[in-house]
This record gives C-alpha cells, sequence and structure tokens, in this order.
C-alpha cells in the first residue's frame, strides 16, 4: 500500500470516524423530524372496555367502544418549529464539516506516520551500507593484520566499529518494525489487524515536491473549524431567540379532521349507526402575566450560554492561528536545513571518498576514516531526516487550508 492508498484505507476502515459518522446520520434524523413537525399527523384511537357506575342511571351501557381517525395540523405557534428547524439545518451542516474535520486530522495523522515509517525504512538502508561498508573494511583490515601490515590497533578498532554498526542495524530494524504497527493501528480496528497482513511502500524521494515552500499563510477562513464556528453562532443565536420568546403572547392555531364512532359493542348499534364526522379550528391565545422571573432568568442563561461557548470556540481557534504561525516559522526553517543537508551530504561523500583513498596509501589514520564514515552516515540520517519532516509539514499546510482529503481523491 502507498500512501494514497492507505488514507483512503483509513478513511474507510478507521474506529475513529465511526463517531462521526453516526453523529452526521443523527443530525440528520433530527433535521427530519423538525421538518416533519409541519406536516399533518394521523392518528388512530380506540377504547373498548366496561364501565359501571353506582348509582345506576337509566340507559346506561357499561360496555364501552371507542373507535376514531383523527388528521391534525399545527398551523402556527409563534414560529418557534421555523427557528428550531434551521437550527437542525445548521446543527446537520455542522455535523458534515465536523466530518470532514475529522477525516483530515486522521489523513494527517496517517500521512505523519507513514512519513515516519518511510523515514525508518531508510535509515535502515543507511545503516545496512554503513555495516557493509565496515564489513568490508573489517575483512579488508584482518588479511593485513594477519600479514603484520597493520596493527592490532587497527584491528581491534575495526572490530569494536563492526560490532557498533550491528547493534546500530539492529536497532533500526526494531525502529522499523514498530512503526509499522503503530501506522497498522491508525488505519484499522483490531478485528481486521488480527486477520490482515498489511505492507506498506516506503514514499520515494521526490526532490521536486520540497523545492519550494509556500510563502503566504493559509487562508484559514476556508477551514473546517473557522466554517463550523460561524455556523454554531447561528445556533447560539437562535436559542437566544427562542427563550426571548416566551415573553411574547403565544398564538396557537391547530386545526383538525377526524372520523369515529362509538357504542356499538353489545349496544344493538352497529359500528356505522353510531359513525360521525368532526372538524375544528382553534387559535390560541396564551400569555403569562407572572412568573417569578423564570423566562427572563432563561434569557440570561441563553445569553450567558451563548458567549460562554462562543469564547471557547474562540479560544480554540486563536490556538489554531498559533499553531499556523509555528508552522510558516517551522516550514521556512525546515527548508532551510533540508537545503543545507543536501550541500552537506555531498561534501561529506566527496570527504570520505578522499579518506578511503588517503588510508589505502597509508596517508590517513584509522580514526580519521571511520570519523569520516560517521559523519557520512550522520549527513545522510539528516538528509533524510529533513526531506521527511518538511513533507510533513507541507502536508500540515494542506490541512490548514482544509485541502488535505483533496490531494488523495
Amino acid at each position: 500500500m502507498d500512501m494514497r492508498t492507505t488514507v483512503q484505507y483509513a478513511v474507510e476502515n478507521a474506529p475513529t470516524l465511526e463517531v462521526s459518522r453516526r453523529q452526521m446520520a443523527i443530525s440528520d434524523m433530527q433535521r427530519k423530524n423538525a421538518y416533519s413537525v409541519f406536516l399533518p399527523q394521523l392518528d388512530l384511537s380506540s377504547q373498548h372496555g366496561i364501565s359501571d357506575r353506582n348509582p345506576q342511571v337509566a340507559g346506561n351501557n357499561k360496555y364501552v367502544s371507542q373507535l376514531g381517525v383523527t388528521l391534525s395540523e399545527n398551523l402556527y405557534d409563534n414560529g418557534i418549529s421555523f427557528i428550531k428547524y434551521d437550527s437542525a439545518k445548521i446543527t446537520k451542516t455542522i455535523a458534515e464539516l465536523s466530518y470532514a474535520n475529522d477525516r483530515d486530522k486522521l489523513a494527517l495523522s496517517i500521512i505523519s506516520q507513514f512519513l515516519q515509517y518511510s523515514l525508518v525504512v531508510r535509515l535502515l538502508e543507511v545503516q545496512k551500507a554503513q555495516y557493509d561498508i565496515v564489513n568490508k573494511q573489517f575483512k579488508s583490515i584482518s588479511t593485513l593484520y594477519e600479514q603484520g601490515i597493520k596493527t592490532r590497533r587497527d584491528f581491534l578498532r575495526f572490530k569494536s566499529e563492526l560490532r557498533r554498526s550491528q547493534i546500530n542495524l539492529q536497532s533500526a530494524n526494531t525502529q522499523v518494525e514498530t512503526t509499522k504497527a503503530d501506522l497498522v493501528k491508525l488505519i484499522a480496528p483490531t478485528e481486521i489487524i488480527k486477520n490482515t497482513e498489511f505492507s506498506f511502500n516506503v514514499e520515494p524521494v521526490n526532490l521536486e515536491l520540497v523545492k519550494s515552500v509556500p510563502k503566504e499563510k493559509p487562508n484559514l477562513d476556508n477551514h473546517w473549524l473557522f466554517q463550523i464556528a460561524r455556523l454554531r453562532s447561528g445556533v447560539f443565536s437562535n436559542d437566544v431567540s427562542i427563550a426571548r420568546r416566551s415573553y411574547w403572547p403565544q398564538f396557537f392555531l391547530n386545526g383538525d379532521v377526524s372520523y369515529a364512532s362509538n357504542s356499538y359493542w353489545k349496544t344493538g348499534s352497529s359500528f356505522a349507526d353510531n359513525d360521525y364526522t368532526a372538524w375544528n379550528a382553534l387559535l390560541t391565545v396564551k400569555f403569562n402575566l407572572w412568573d417569578w422571573g423564570i423566562r427572563n432568568r432563561n434569557i440570561t442563561i441563553a445569553k450567558d450560554q451563548k458567549i460562554q461557548q462562543e469564547k471557547t470556540i474562540e479560544s480554540s481557534l486563536n490556538e489554531f492561528i498559533a499553531s499556523n504561525e509555528k508552522l510558516m516559522l517551522n516550514m521556512g526553517l525546515s527548508h532551510n536545513n533540508f537545503l543545507t543537508n543536501q550541500e552537506l551530504l555531498g561534501l561529506e561523500t566527496e570527504s570520505y571518498a578522499f579518506l578511503e583513498n588517503e588510508y589505502r596509501n597509508g596517508r590517513a589514520t584509522y580514526l580519521d576514516l571511520i570519523i569520516g564514515l560517521r559523519d557520512l552516515l550522520n549527513a545522510k540520517i539528516q538528509l533524510f531526516s529533513s526531506y521527511y519532516s518538511l513533507r510533513t509539514l507541507l502536508f500540515q499546510y494542506q490541512y490548514h487550508e482544509g485541502k488535505l482529503y483533496e490531494f488523495f481523491q
């Protein structure tokens, strides 16, 4: 699996997104419920049983029977239903944007871990190459030592360096397996992990991708978090509006049409003998004159909750803005480090080649050669580390733009 396939697989299977998917489904059902309030409702009611009283009344029938169908419609409720429906629509949109943000955060986590896995694999390759060089040198030194050309001191130092290289190689192998396991945990639930063997292709080094970095800051207005913040403000305002409407005179306009029949069980009458239709259109006016300050406190509570929630969101957005500033700074520094490390690797490669030739000709010591080899190894490690670090920061930039997942479509 390459990085693109891994991200797409994780979005489909990672358990971390299941909560967001369910929240989207819940908000959609809540929106449908809020809309259904505007539609007529059809109710079936039935009563059958025995009823009696004492003293008896002439003509009293103790067998109760009633069956009816009622079609009813709430025509107006002071606009409360319209406000709640508006909030439900906004909440559904918020759930969709939250899913998009959670999906992008997951994608960024997968990308960061995938690039880290690619880095440790590259470093393993470097350690293997270094081990091969040291091993080759050690075999050569061993032969020359047996022939009495090289000293025991050089032989023992090269042997120690070989063992050190073996330890580093084992450590690099362990790090690759550990990083791979961490990546697998992010992309699939435990049930799938147990029954699936995952294999990942290392993200190749492409110098064109890091040739330059963006100079302009991402437009955060388009980010999911800022879109969500604007929408949530609308929901909070609706809550305040609903609380304020409790001060208004309340008008309720209801209408219903019904068809029913009663007293048809053990009375000698059929259902049709006593059936009837009825309708009504009722305007109810309600105005509370005194409630010991409940409505006023409810309005204050709604306003304070609005301010509280908006301040919490503002604090979170400020942290995101600060992280955006740090991103631009780190990206610039990382790019400069990468260019410097690229130049350094060229110099160290040339230097080691020169030292190796000088050592063969007896004009350089063992210590010079080992230091040159270690410097070359460190230069490769720094180059790969700075490259993959810069790639990670560039993906973070896309996340801040709100366009990260688009890259993998």
